[in-house]
């Protein structure tokens, strides 16, 4: 019996310590945040796909989570996570690095580079790179592959020179992935603010476009922009990056801020970017709410009962409009069209409603010959009644050619040809018995 009890009591130990083996690597603390979306991907919508970093107290990927571990909310209702996996897929990545003349101080340049080869040569089997060079134009040096000898080909020949567009750079990695489905990353690397906004280079040598138009752009194709600030920090009158406003591009479309002081630190920033990328969780749910009206979505994220990180995301119409008002306004015509049209075909005049010229001018003696009915063509007999009893001569032009005007005969007023003179001949026949009973009376 006590045999017994000792088997039972090792095996409820064993499942108590299941759920310690299980995790791989330890959560951050409960009063810490340890979860990170880094991408909300709306492609099939209403189905939602969640990108989720997950770091432990050092700031290191956790991997080994499940879905159990995941709580999920949109718009404060919980949802039920459908597909989940642990670990990325392919991933297609912009390197955007500036090439402007300051790139060529303090080894930068070759910082640079060294950094896009470690973020290469860690790249997987499907997964894409595009590198995007800039000084006051952006330039594509390789487009998306997944060839790492073509991409450091392309590394080897970035040479430092120019201005430095920074927002237009950034305008240009943002079109690269906007039709790229699944993760997408852009990383942007400067070591110096926008000539358009420095004392440093001519206004000519910067963007066309300002930095709220660069950053509603990301967000309205919903980019996450990695920044990393790249040597000394401006102030005074002297040169270098601004941080303010490289905070602000990451933080406005939910991306990072990195610095490295020197170009030689570069590198292992870029292999742990690589790496945090590649150990994301990716988290599949059905909008609790379907439907196609244009609104914000806000959705909250937590790992292990820890506070939840958030993210969100704004529902795209079936045709989207917001890219350009034109369209908006084209679309709207017919729309304006239909509304209206009842409306003007109301006001429209009817042959009924159209005004005739009436003629004030006295009337003139007419002959008897001139006198005009409107009639039916005929055979010859009935027309011949026709003018008997209504007293016409012969006419020099058809009776029925002549314009209709006033009528003089109320009898033949109104009828046809035969039956007038059908009317005429009844009276012919009366006025001849009427004068034979006269006659007899006298």
């Amino acid at each position: 019996m006590r045999r017994i009890l000792l088997l039972l009591s090792l095996v409820l130990l064993l499942l108590a310590l299941i759920p310690i083996f299980r995790q791989a690597a330890p959560i951050a603390a409960p009063d810490q945040n340890p979860a990170r979306v880094t991408q909300v991907d709306t492609a099939h919508y209403p189905d939602v796909t969640l990108y989720v970093g997950v770091a432990g107290p050092d700031g290191k990927p956790v991997g080994g989570l499940a879905a159990r571990d995941f709580a999920v909310t949109e718009d404060g209702q919980p949802v039920t996570i459908a597909d989940f996996a642990g670990g990325a897929g392919p991933i297609s990545t912009v390197l955007v690095i500036d090439r402007s003349g300051s790139m060529d101080e303090n080894d930068k340049i070759a910082g640079a580079q060294d950094a896009a080869r470690a973020f290469v040569e860690q790249m997987r089997p499907g997964d894409h790179t595009e590198l995007i060079t800039f000084n006051q134009t952006a330039r594509v040096d390789e487009r998306f592959t997944g060839s790492q000898d073509d991409l450091l080909r392309a590394i080897d020949d970035i040479d430092a020179d120019g201005g430095t567009a920074l927002y237009d750079s950034m305008v240009a990695g943002v079109d690269a992935l906007k039709n790229v489905s699944g993760r997408r990353a852009l990383l942007l690397l400067t070591d110096g603010q926008d000539c358009r906004e420095s004392s440093i280079c001519p206004a000519e040598y910067g963007s066309r476009r300002n930095l709220e138009q660069a950053i509603g752009y990301a967000e309205q194709q919903g980019q996450p922009v990695y920044v990393i600030g790249l040597g000394d920090r401006a102030g005074g009158e002297r040169d270098g990056i601004d941080e303010t406003v490289l905070r602000k591009i990451a933080d406005d479309t939910s991306g990072e801020y990195f610095y490295a002081p020197s170009g030689d630190q570069l590198a292992e920033l870029y292999r742990k970017l690589s790496a945090g990328l590649q150990q994301e969780y990716t988290l599949t749910y059905r909008s609790p709410r379907p439907f196609y009206d244009g609104t914000r979505r806000d959705i909250r994220v937590s790992v292990g009962g820890a506070p939840a990180a958030t993210g969100g995301y704004v529902e795209r119409h079936l045709i989207d409009v917001r890219s350009d008002p034109r369209v908006g306004l084209l679309l709207l015509l017919p729309i304006l069209g239909a509304l209206l049209a009842p409306t003007l075909l109301r006001r429209r005049p009817t042959n009924d409603q159209r005004p005739t010229t009436t003629d004030n001018r006295p009337p003139t003696p007419a002959s008897r010959d001139s006198m005009p009915i409107a009639i039916e063509s005929a055979p010859p007999a009935a027309l011949a009644a026709t003018r008997r009893c209504c007293g016409l001569g012969r006419a020099s032009a058809p009776i029925a050619a002549r314009p209709s005007r006033p009528r003089r005969s109320s009898r033949c007023a109104g009828s046809s040809a035969t039956s007038v003179a059908t009317q005429c001949a009844k009276g012919h026949s009366s006025a001849r018995t009427a004068a034979r009973l006269r006659r007899s009376k006298g």
